[in-house]
């Protein structure tokens, strides 16, 4: 017949206690650290886990809890590990009174007796025996989890800051972009001044022509003849008064700040508006304009102001390298049509054209060809910059001696594209 081993439990007061084996084997093999508490609360059992957590029995036996479990027993029992790792600001010192408190305590820094400290989690629960009660202390070991835990809580922290830090500069990049955009409107009103002076000198000059008329003959006329003939010189007035409003309101409209507004835009319309502006200019240096446009071209969603800007710096573009030819003369061709969900519209002029270097260069903010004062080097910038937020592309095609044709190609509604 097989009999079962038994274990003690010495208890000072009791005597020996025992346990079956499968108890033993059970708890001396657990990987937590067991305790076992008389009433007194000195330790009347530790299983092996205990020996090794704390390197030395001798110190336990018959020693009360909160002797060894304060601070002040030595650095090989349980203590506040303030300055080790798991980082201590995630952790909290023993408390003698939760002896008296079962539950669950997790975060609790303790030190081996080897003096490494770790971060544990105890669990102490309660007995009773003979009306008696005894408190059992389990202690795990939590410093992995607690490090990792840890690691994960500073990192996430670490993210956070690149986060909010990331948000500034994005911004500050997105307040640069519009000072940019702001200043390249601005570089292109002085462009266009020479001929919005013409534009809004000549109804000026009509104004003026009427008034004069009217001043002369008004007096001189019969009565009868007056009235009709101030209607109509007043409607010549009028008209050339809205004609500069109509100038004049362009002009607020394209120096706006704002970059909302989207809407479908017909880009004959807006291309026309920005050569009636430029017209004058183009005829001073004897350039022609032609534009091309395939039919039941369809309307494009965008801002038709940022377009106006885009056409304007290619235009300007195509200007500046006719002239810089010194010849008198040149040619501007212009082509729109649509293919494949996109509308693709060509500026191409027979100007100096431009090296291979200088074309890998042409879209950077800055750069520019032309002789100081005469550029700030953001037109073709900003153009590709507005062009690309609508999804489009801007490609360049030039040799030097042979003009450069700049293609440009933007989805009917960007937004379909997700």
């Amino acid at each position: 017949m097989h009999t079962s081993r038994k274990m003690k439990v010495v208890d000072s007061n009791r005597g020996a206690v025992h346990l079956p084996a499968i108890f033993e084997a059970i708890i001396e093999n657990t990987n937590d650290v067991l305790l076992v508490l008389d009433p007194s609360h000195e330790v009347i059992y530790q299983n092996q886990s205990a020996k090794i957590f704390f390197g030395s029995t001798d110190q336990l036996k018959s020693r009360k809890f909160s002797h060894w479990a304060s601070r002040e027993s030595g650095p090989h029992l349980l203590e506040l590990a303030s300055n080790s790792k798991p980082d201590s600001k995630f952790l909290r010192k023993f408390d003698s009174a939760w002896i008296d408190r079962p539950g669950t305590y997790e975060s609790v820094s303790l030190v081996r007796g080897d003096g490494v400290s770790v971060c544990a989690e105890l669990r102490i629960q309660q007995a009773s025996i003979d009306h008696e009660n005894y408190s059992i202390v389990t202690i795990r070991d939590r410093t992995e989890k607690s490090n990792v835990e840890n690691e994960v809580l500073t990192k996430h922290r670490e993210l956070r800051e690149a986060f909010v830090e990331l948000e500034k500069k994005n911004a500050e990049l997105t307040s640069m972009q519009q000072m940019l955009v702001q200043a390249g409107k601005m570089a292109a009103l002085g462009e266009l001044s020479a001929g919005i002076a013409h534009e809004l000198n000549q109804p000026l000059q009509g104004i003026r022509g009427y008034t004069q008329e009217l001043q002369h003959w008004f007096t001189k006329l019969p009565e009868g003849a007056r009235e009709e003939f101030a209607e109509n010189y007043l409607k010549e007035i009028v008209s050339s008064v809205d004609k500069m409003a109509s100038i004049i309101n362009y002009l607020r409209t394209f120096t706006r700040k704002s970059t909302e507004g989207f809407d479908w835009v017909d880009l004959k319309t807006v291309m026309t508006e920005v050569f009636k502006m430029m017209d004058r200019q183009f005829k001073q240096h004897q350039i022609t304009v032609s534009i091309s446009v395939s039919d039941d071209l369809p309307k494009l969603y965008a801002n038709p102001v940022q377009l106006e800007q885009v056409f304007i710096n290619l235009a300007t573009n195509a200007r500046d390298a006719i002239e810089s030819t010194q010849r008198g003369n040149g040619e501007i061709k212009i082509q729109m049509s649509a293919r494949q969900g996109c509308l693709e519209i060509v500026f191409e002029d027979n100007g100096v054209g431009m090296s291979e270097k200088n074309k890998q260069k042409v879209f950077n903010p800055f750069f520019t060809t032309k002789e100081v004062g005469k550029g700030m080097g953001l037109g073709l910038s900003l153009s590709y910059g507005i062009v690309s937020k609508l999804h489009g592309s801007m490609l360049i095609q030039s040799e030097l001696g042979k003009g450069t044709r700049f293609i440009v190609k933007v989805p009917i509604d960007f937004r379909d594209l997700g």
